[in-house]
């Protein structure tokens, strides 16, 4: 503090005056335009100057340059009896650790010592409200630069249901600029075409429970993250050539005793999704409709057509179930991949967030903070939804697997051609169509030999290892049991093998297994179909089928086949 025009100054003689001043709590000055006549110790704290270095600095050297040009115009007003009453206003005082700035509200009264005018100055310390009130103004502005900034359209109604936010995403998706929503209490005519609170003003007048669900008629549910808040859907035909359905989540804004005074309102185009989800079920019933139909097809063939009829059925239905299934799938898949980004997203910004928690001065607003972080458990979404999600690829992956080793399984591209196939992988494709039938039943144990690519009607020899292994998992008893598969060469021919441990077949029918319609299943389970046709199609590859069981122990399917299609009549069966 510039200590210039200082001089000695007498001080006035009314001594208890200045007693009573000392002592009191008020920060109290006395100074007649000029120099300081007085100060007392509560002024000295506030300003951190010694009482010595004050006394006869002129006045206007101990406050903030921004304030010296008002406090001068008042107290030249005052002394010169413009105004008797008290003049209170606001300055800014200088200190001696200027890092600490001192705001003050100065009082003013004019008095006569000594038979002259004296400025009799008081001053209430108002730094803590003034540094609330800025921390307060920032927090507002980094709030609506955060809010205009996102992606996402959101807007904020204060207490008295006005917009107080409404940022660019949310101009774009209604066609409502900031400048016409701000500060109106209209702003359902952004989305409907005539008055209706939206899901904020439900928040704010505390009609949740029943407002919603008048208005939004059960197309709503609770948030599973944010307590007091819901999510919901609805469509709006203004938006748009055809219409759009938005998706909504509001939610309270509290004061740190816990009262609502504002609400936050965010909003989706969520049309896309809509669209998918109409085109699966619309695929969905396709699909019912051409299974219905093959299952029509198949009731009323004749056994002799049977055998024909059914493969190329099923291999029809595989190539229909693959077909209708791969483009929900790939909406799906796709949209899982753009969750993933924005939850990464959002990830982010919550690590901004937390970083700046320590730059929160109030105590009240830190603690709220933390308890409710610790109350949804950030830690623990941070671990959990990446790894939901990366489950959730992997199903889509393993459906997308499925489909696949569907069509493999059908062959349907191959009509009745007779291919080179590897008959490893018609296995696995098959095993995999028919995984639901053993899993729960059975281990599959794999003891593959070294088979070359075998020239055959691959969809057919694919019903032949489906339905051996079917046979094997209705086989087990209560205990889990094992199906084994075997291969291998032998010459000119492959073998196969398919073991099982289960019930086995009692020797008086094992002759008889081969016969159509012929089964040991109970009425309605079984056509007694499955191994006649097998047994017709390992002889239609020139092969062979045979079968080894004891009862109680299991029983054991084996096929050879040549590994070079051999025409009937060219060469003696094997």
């Amino acid at each position: 503090m510039s200590t210039d025009n200082k001089s000695a100054l007498p001080l006035p003689e009314d001594r208890p005056y200045f007693d009573l001043l000392e002592d009191l709590h008020t920060p109290m000055m006395l100074h007649r335009g000029g120099p300081i006549l007085f100060v007392n110790k509560a002024l000295e704290k506030i300003t951190g100057y010694p009482r010595g270095e004050l006394l006869g600095v002129p006045f206007y050297n101990l406050l903030h340059p921004d304030s010296r040009e008002l406090a001068r115009q008042r107290g030249a007003a005052r002394l010169s009896g413009e105004s008797a009453p008290p003049v209170t206003y606001e300055i800014r005082l200088q200190t001696v650790d200027e890092r600490h700035p001192c705001w003050v509200e100065l009082t003013v009264s004019l008095i006569s010592m000594n038979g002259l005018p004296t400025l009799v100055a008081a001053f209430c310390d108002q730094t803590e409200q003034r540094l609330a009130a800025d921390r307060h103004d920032y927090l507002r502005q980094c709030m609506a630069q955060v809010i205009d900034g996102n992606p996402v359209p959101i807007f904020v109604l204060d207490a008295e249901h006005k917009v107080t936010h409404w940022n660019r995403a949310c101009a774009v998706i209604t066609g409502k600029s900031a400048a016409e929503m701000v500060g109106t209490k209209h702003h359902w005519m952004a989305f409907y075409p005539s008055e209706r609170p939206v899901m904020a003003d439900l928040v704010l007048s505390g009609t949740f429970e029943s407002g919603i669900a008048t208005h939004y008629q059960g197309k709503f549910r609770r948030s599973p993250i944010i307590e007091d808040a819901y999510e919901a859907e609805d469509f709006f035909p203004q938006f748009g050539d055809q219409g759009s359905w938005l998706y909504f989540t509001a939610a309270p804004i509290r004061d740190t005793e816990g009262r609502i005074v504002g609400a936050i309102e965010t909003l989706q185009d969520v049309s896309a999704r809509r669209e998918a989800e109409a085109a699966l079920r619309e695929h969905q019933a396709k699909l019912e409709a051409l299974v219905a139909q093959r299952t029509g097809q198949l009731e009323q063939a004749n056994a002799q057509l049977m055998q024909s009829e059914k493969l190329a059925s099923i291999g029809q239905l595989a190539a229909g179930v693959a077909h209708e299934i791969n483009n929900p799938i790939g909406y799906v898949h796709s949209n899982i991949g753009a969750l993933e980004n924005y939850i990464g997203d959002l990830f982010g910004l919550l690590d901004l967030y937390e970083a700046a928690e320590p730059a929160i001065s109030s105590p009240e607003q830190a603690a709220a903070i933390k308890a409710r972080r610790q109350e949804v458990d950030v830690g623990f979404l941070k671990e959990d939804i990446p790894m939901l999600m990366h489950e959730s690829r992997e199903g889509i992956t393993r459906v997308k697997k499925i489909v696949q080793d569907l069509k493999d399984f059908s062959h349907v591209d191959s009509t009745l051609e007779w291919l080179w196939a590897n008959l490893h992988h018609g296995i696995d494709s098959t095993l995999n169509v028919v995984n639901n039938e053993i899993k729960y039943k059975a281990d599959v144990v794999k003891e593959y030999g070294d088979l070359p690519d075998v020239e055959c009607l691959p969809s057919q020899l694919n019903q032949v290892f489906m339905n051996l292994m079917v046979n094997a998992a209705h086989a087990m008893g209560e205990q889990r049991g094992q199906i084994t598969v075997r291969t291998g060469r032998q010459d000119d021919s492959v073998w196969l093998e398919f073991a099982d441990n289960g019930s086995g077949i009692p020797e008086a029918i094992q002759t008889k297994i081969f016969d159509p319609f012929f089964t040991t299943k109970p009425v309605g389970k079984g056509t007694g179909l499955g191994l006649s046709l097998s047994y017709g199609i390992i002889l239609k590859h020139n092969g062979s089928i045979s079968v080894k069981s004891k009862p109680g122990e299991g029983t054991l399917f084996r096929i050879v086949l040549p590994i070079k299609h051999i025409e009937p009549g060219d060469e003696t069966p094997l």
